[in-house]
């Protein structure tokens, strides 16, 4: 959700604005199809020039135009409206960046007319679609002419439009009852699923697992997340009406009642696409008997996972950036020549220790699946390094947030981490402040599937505190620089550090699946990732120690910045 945007708003803090009263103009065009075979989802596409505001020096800082969208010639009324104050004419041949200063949606169908601005910054929120400039505003065709300075010929949503004619008219009629939705996509705190447990509180996992009741959530439960501070919703179409006019940001597939109405809706943005995240790139691997009975190698699996983070991302299908693209073409809608990424969502991950290989294959972030027990951790990291240590539980939370952040900041990505009901529930209260206060985006909750299942109540509560938390300790924007660090330090590319379970019992952080450590962990490769282990910690330990705020990433060549020293440790 990254836009260059003009900031007006202290440039009118002492000087006057001036509203040019004059006719505005206004261009019909008609669509070509984009696709061979297949007819264009709208027919009509009208693009209208309002008012400029000037400075009282004269000089020209933002243009009003509409833009809009009919099925037919019929004079129906348009599939949308899109009102918008940009600092030059988006029509015009020219290289200058097309910077909004004011980004409105109408869509008649419904009533809606709602204005979207950055709680961050107060500026335009503009939809997070990859490439969303080049392809929903339209932009002149290379070579054409112009009427009265509009183009003849325009590219716009894969497809092509031609200038029938050239209307001009004397009013510019403003819009009524706009709702400006303030939006930040800068801390996204939420759960993937749209239903809650009928129990309201934790069933006993022992001596057998037990699964909650699951509800759906009602328009209720959808104000009571909101107000608690919620916003970041995965919804099935029906329950759309309850969050598309609230100042949160909601996923939805592209099917169902009522579908998508194209393009409209893709106007929306907090309509942020379908993907809430890809799960568990590393356990799905690991769980693969075509990779675990072949992998040998720390290199292999290093180099695997980023490939096979790449190539889904890059996909149409499950979990894929061009997932949502496919759910509209299966609607019957062409889109000529364009492809519709959804580019912004990290994975789900539980071997949070891999985050810098899945970073590399390009998602826009990792959420650790957080199931903090302090008890846990210090016996994993005696049982995979023998140093015996009684750590804090934010020492805990620091280590696990330092592989997060790390690779994070290496890519200039994003980090979150999450709460699943294996957490203890006296630390998640600690786990989520500091992960706020570390800089995370990402705030969430796992529902579902017996003892991974967080209460809908204890969400609600860790919410609240949050928003109360960042209400009283509020941070700099996690969009700008970032903060210079104590310490990074370095393992070897192709490395990743794995704390072990002390049980004996295998689980997916265990390393059984990477054959060139031996069961008793006596050959040379055993033994040197054991040093790295030790090695690593020992640096980790020297941190605490020392009250320094550190990562822990991979040394892949490029020279780290943003930290005051790095080390560099190896299994030598």
């Amino acid at each position: 959700m990254k836009f260059i945007v003009f900031s007006w708003l202290a440039c009118c803090v002492s000087l006057r604005v001036a509203i040019a009263a004059a006719p505005y103009t206004q261009g019909h065009y008609r669509v070509l199809p984009g696709e061979p075979g297949a007819a264009p989802p709208f027919a009509v596409v009208e693009i209208a020039y309002g008012p400029a505001r000037s400075l009282e020096d004269g000089k020209t800082v933002r243009l009003s135009w509409q833009l809009s969208a009919r099925r037919d010639e019929g004079g129906n009324e348009p599939l949308f409206e899109l009102r918008a104050e940009t600092t030059r004419d988006p029509l015009a041949d020219s290289a200058d960046p097309l910077t909004f200063v004011r980004y409105a949606l109408r869509i008649p169908e419904t009533g809606e007319a709602y204005e979207y601005r950055n709680v961050q910054t107060g500026e335009p929120l503009l939809p997070a679609w990859g490439e969303f400039l080049l392809h929903f505003v339209p932009r002149p065709a290379k070579g054409t002419g112009r009427q009265r300075g509009l183009p003849n010929t325009c590219e716009y949503l894969g497809h092509v439009l031609s200038l029938h004619r050239v209307a001009e008219k004397a009013e510019w009629p403003e819009w009524e009852r706009v709702k400006v939705l303030s939006l930040d996509p800068e801390l996204l705190i939420g759960t993937s699923r749209s239903f809650k447990d009928k129990e309201g509180h934790r069933l006993p996992q022992q001596p057998e697992r037990q699964n909650y009741t699951y509800i759906p959530f009602t328009a209720d439960d959808y104000r009571v997340m909101i107000e608690a501070g919620s916003n970041l919703f995965t919804i099935p179409p029906e329950h759309e009406p309850y969050v598309r006019g609230e100042p949160v940001f909601y996923l939805r597939g592209a099917g169902g009642k009522p579908a998508i109405r194209y393009p409209g809706d893709l106007y929306r943005s907090n309509l942020v696409g379908g993907n809430m995240f890809m799960d568990e790139p590393t356990c799905i691997m690991i769980g693969d008997k075509n990779v675990h009975n072949t992998l040998r190698y720390f290199t292999d699996a290093a180099a695997l996972l980023t490939k096979r983070v790449r190539a889904q991302y890059l996909a149409s299908g499950h979990y894929g950036a061009y997932q949502f693209e496919a759910g509209i073409r299966a609607l019957g809608v062409s889109l000529g020549d364009m492809r519709l990424m959804q580019v912004d969502y990290p994975s789900w991950e539980t071997v949070y220790e891999t985050a810098f290989y899945q970073l590399a294959g390009g998602l826009a972030g990792i959420v650790h699946e957080g199931r903090y027990r302090l008890d846990e951790f210090d016996a994993m990291v005696k049982a995979s390094t023998g140093l015996d240590r009684r750590h804090t539980a934010e020492e805990m939370l620091r280590y696990h947030y330092a592989f997060l952040r790390g690779a994070a900041r290496r890519f200039g990505k994003d980090w979150g981490m999450s709460i699943y009901g294996q957490a203890d529930p006296k630390l998640s209260p600690t786990a989520v402040r500091l992960a706020y206060d570390m800089g995370a985006r990402y705030i969430w909750y796992w529902t579902s599937d017996h003892d991974h299942h967080l209460p809908w109540p204890e969400q609600i509560e860790l919410t609240k505190l949050i928003r109360k938390h960042a209400a009283e300790k509020p941070r700099p924007s996690i969009r700008g620089p970032r903060p210079t660090l104590d310490k990074l330090i370095l393992i070897p590319y192709g490395y990743f550090l794995t704390l072990e379970s002390a049980t004996g019992r295998k689980q997916a952080s265990d390393l059984w699946w990477v054959r060139e450590l031996d069961p008793e962990g006596k050959n040379e490769a055993s033994q040197r990732y054991r040093r790295l282990m030790v090695a690593a910690m020992t640096e980790v330990h020297k941190a605490f120690d020392s009250g320094e705020d550190f990562d822990i990433s991979v040394d892949d060549g490029r020279e780290p910045t943003g930290y005051r020293k790095v080390i560099r440790v190896t299994g030598d």
